[in-house]
């Protein structure tokens, strides 16, 4: 229960950050969503922009 409620969680903060990335890309601040991918990227995070919108997925090659 606890690894799904950090799954959860971990999600949530993530479609956050994409959200704030899309908000980004509408308004033209290229610098700011790029600033949001390369954040999450060093974190392990892969972003791939679908047709669908966003998706994320973990790669592991981030620091702690």
């Amino acid at each position: 229960a606890a690894g799904e409620d950090m799954t959860a969680a971990l999600d949530g903060v993530i479609q956050l950050a994409l959200a704030q990335r899309t908000a980004a890309r509408e308004r033209k601040d290229f610098a700011a969503s790029d600033a949001i991918r390369d954040g999450l990227s060093a974190l392990g995070i892969t972003i791939e922009d679908t047709a669908q919108g966003p998706r994320w997925s973990i790669t592991g090659n981030g620091s702690k």
